[in-house]
């Protein structure tokens, strides 16, 4: 059977050949069908065509997902940056209580923010917008805020609440600069122990700014306009020796020290410490055996007396101009020291003597008190024996 018979048969079997008026238009309509669908048909090269653009459509749509995941990532990192930022920005603000943020309190979150800040408004206004302190710039800041002459007048509220917080107050506006040194010493020992694994390493910075910055103090005296920073030193000592735990500020005053003889070009060591020598003794010689002061200078001439480098100072200080004269020796800082006794000052005169002054009227309790002051002459013989034993070594 040729084509056409087979043609018009599937046609004539066709059901959809019931709808035309005769099995001739429908043959005529599928005729006519042919041409259309050989032209939908798409050639070999558009087939090849449509193909590559398919696969571009998919290369560009894996693109557009790498620059989302890389977008993603870069957001990620940012947020990441700025969490660190401001987790540094507190811990700055904690440990040395500054700030370059005046914005309103009730904006900022009052975790992690001490109550009370000086505000560093000169150097926020050289920064133009940055306010936020980090490790690039807080050497500045520490600086800046130790050259304030009124600390406390520079105070702001870092939170919201407005109570009275006397000792934030205080420890915030600190005024003398080795006491304000030594508190950020501390609080930066503090954080290092709590702070996360992230932080530990600017935590640490932070406590050897303090030092070294103790230092500069030291040997830069004049910058500090109103301050006897050797002055400060001693008291540090004698708080220190006259408190629970005095082993915490020998543990900073001996890293300073070693600061102090690393950098010899402005002051040497003597230079440093022979200025609170001079301080000591101009105080202890007016004190008595009654006084309970005196056992805490005692301790802190110990102290000078155990430390190598402080004592070799220390007995080149107390020898007099010339070793013929025993009375020179008598006017010299261990001299000052020893010549405290319970004894009368002039035979036979008892006015300005504090020993059993009424002892009818002393309570047993009272008596017993000054017995066992007198008693601790016992410290001048230890301090005698200490400094002894230490010139021998150094001779």
């Amino acid at each position: 059977m040729t084509d056409q018979g087979n043609n018009n048969q599937n046609i004539s079997c066709n059901p959809f050949a019931a709808l035309f008026s005769s099995l001739a238009d429908a043959k005529q309509f599928a005729s006519d069908q042919k041409p259309q669908q050989k032209s939908t048909e798409p050639p070999l090269e558009d087939s090849g065509e449509s193909q590559s653009e398919s696969e571009n459509s998919v290369s560009d749509s894996v693109d557009d997902n790498d620059d989302s995941v890389a977008e993603i990532s870069r957001s990620f990192r940012s947020r990441q940056e700025l969490c660190e930022q401001l987790n540094v920005n507190h811990m700055i603000q904690r440990i040395f209580l500054i700030t370059l943020d005046n914005s309103d309190p009730s904006l900022r979150g009052g975790n992690g923010i001490p109550p009370r800040c000086v505000y560093l408004e000169e150097m926020a206004a050289d920064l133009d917008g940055q306010d936020w302190l980090d490790m690039d710039n807080i050497e500045q800041a520490l600086f800046n805020r130790l050259l304030l002459l009124e600390p406390g007048n520079h105070l702001i509220y870092m939170t919201s609440c407005s109570a009275v917080n006397l000792s934030a107050d205080r420890d915030a506006g600190e005024k003398c600069a080795i006491p304000y040194l030594y508190a950020c010493y501390q609080r930066a020992k503090e954080e290092v122990t709590k702070v996360p694994e992230k932080l530990l390493s600017f935590a640490v910075r932070c406590k050897n700014l303090t030092v070294s910055n103790t230092r500069t103090v030291l040997l830069t005296p004049e910058i500090y306009i109103s301050q006897n920073v050797y002055e400060q030193l001693l008291d540090l000592l004698l708080e220190g020796f006259s408190g629970a735990r005095p082993e915490e500020v020998v543990e900073f005053v001996e890293e300073v020290i070693a600061g102090l003889f690393s950098d010899q070009e402005v002051r040497t060591f003597e230079e440093v410490i022979v200025p609170v020598f001079d301080i000591f003794h101009g105080r202890v010689k007016d004190l008595d055996l009654c006084q309970p002061l005196l056992y805490s200078y005692l301790d802190v001439l110990l102290y000078f007396s155990h430390h190598k480098d402080i004592a070799k100072v220390l007995v080149d200080h107390i020898q007099p101009k010339d070793p013929a004269n025993g009375l020179q020796y008598q006017k010299s800082l261990l001299g000052a020291v020893l010549n405290i006794s319970c004894l009368l000052k002039t035979p036979g005169v008892v006015e300005g003597h504090g020993y059993f002054l009424n002892p009818s009227r002393s309570s047993a309790q009272e008596t017993r008190v000054q017995e066992a002051n007198i008693h601790q002459v016992n410290r001048l013989i230890q301090t005698l024996c200490s400094v002894l034993s230490r010139s021998t070594l150094l001779s």
